[in-house]
């Protein structure tokens, strides 16, 4: 189970009732991330509003 803390989650709205997440790792570590680097990702199905999205990115990054 990731950090819920070490990700920056951002929701946007595609079309009228339609929101995703997009989920950024958040990276203090200056210029250089070591490891393997994901720039972002989003959420695979739209959700019907924003807290719905933002739900679904902190589920997936349970996940992970």
């Amino acid at each position: 189970m990731a950090d819920k803390s070490r990700f920056v989650i951002v929701t946007y709205q595609r079309t009228p009732g339609h929101w995703r997440a997009a989920i950024t790792p958040d990276s203090h570590s200056g210029l250089f991330v070591r490891g393997r680097t994901t720039t972002s990702f989003i959420t695979p199905d739209d959700s019907t509003s924003e807290s719905a999205a933002m739900f679904e990115a902190e589920q997936i990054i349970r996940a992970i």
